[in-house]
């Protein structure tokens, strides 16, 4: 009996034993844990932020040293200008860019011929429409102020390409409200809103300068259509009869791929210029003396050129 109380107590003992080592482990490892603790918390949120400045973008890239340059000497031609002026540039090499009211709604004007000529092509390459079709002319089509198809007769027989043309090289209304009405007004827009055009309604006929960029920046660089079509719009859009703004302020041979607007006080040119470095440049115009504007826009074109020599 005796011996199995001593069993009894030894037993007893070691656990008591086992128990005391397993809770100072316990014990230990609370506060290590309630010592690093907020260090952790500390380091977990450094690393959130890492990771969410690296996916937070800015719709206008921050402008470099030169660049801010670039867009004070624009500011300063601009200052006692009437009316008001948007500006966006981008450097198509280096991405870097600048804008002045590059996201305030302008009255677009024929720049939103623009997507309009995109939309047609992108029909064209889903099968729904045949670019070389021929369309009949008719009385109610006919519409005022730029192009040539206005002259023609009722029955004049075109091409759905031929009129893209002339709404590049012309800036043809007649043209353009054959096309747009063709497409309709949801295809359109639904076209505008892909290219990640937010200020940009077809049916207020608005746009921004920087939304004019993007169209620019993706017909250049990204795949919106097949190369043989891309190049064929730019082509439109090249040596047009309305020379006189942007590609006014360059030197003779650097190609101009571009769109004017024109309306009561809108005076507006924007496109892609060839130039060594090719750069996108955008200038709209609202309120504006029109004489005044038609100097100004050349002017900014030349600065800038000049800027990056």
């Amino acid at each position: 009996m005796k011996q199995e109380n001593l069993d009894s107590e030894k037993k007893r003992a070691r656990w008591i034993l086992v128990c005391l080592f397993l809770g100072t482990i316990f014990f230990t490892f609370l506060s290590i844990i309630f010592r690093e603790f907020p260090k952790w918390i500390e380091r977990l949120s450094k690393t959130d932020a890492v990771v969410s400045k690296q996916f937070i973008q800015t719709s206008t890239p921050t402008p470099t040293p030169k660049l801010t340059k670039e867009k004070k000497e624009i500011e300063k031609i601009l200052e006692p200008l009437r009316g008001e002026y948007g500006v966006y540039f981008e450097d198509l090499t280096t991405k870097d860019s600048f804008e002045i009211n590059g996201s305030r709604k302008f009255t677009a004007a024929s720049l939103i011929k623009l997507p309009v000529m995109l939309a047609f092509y992108k029909e064209a390459e889903k099968g729904n429409i045949n670019l070389d079709q021929i369309y009949k002319l008719q009385a109610t089509d006919i519409r005022g102020g730029a192009g040539s198809l206005q002259y023609k007769p009722a029955g004049y027989s075109i091409s759905y390409r031929k009129m893209i043309e002339l709404m590049g090289q012309q800036s043809d209304n007649t043209a353009f409200n054959i096309i747009s009405r063709t497409l309709g007004a949801t295809k359109i827009q639904a076209v505008i809103e892909n290219l990640g055009m937010r200020n940009t309604s077809f049916a207020e006929n608005e746009t921004s300068p920087e939304d004019i960029g993007i169209f620019f920046r993706k017909l250049y660089s990204e795949k919106v259509l097949t190369n043989e079509n891309r190049n064929e719009l730019l082509n439109f859009l090249t040596n047009t009869i309305w020379e006189d703004r942007i590609p006014a302020g360059l030197p003779k041979g650097i190609k101009v791929a571009h769109k004017i607007g024109t309306e009561v006080g809108v005076i507006s040119d924007a496109g892609i210029i060839f130039a060594p470095k090719p750069y996108i440049l955008v200038i709209i115009s609202e309120n504006v003396n029109e004489i005044e504007a038609k100097k100004v826009l050349p002017e900014i074109s030349k600065k800038i050129f000049e800027l990056r020599e």
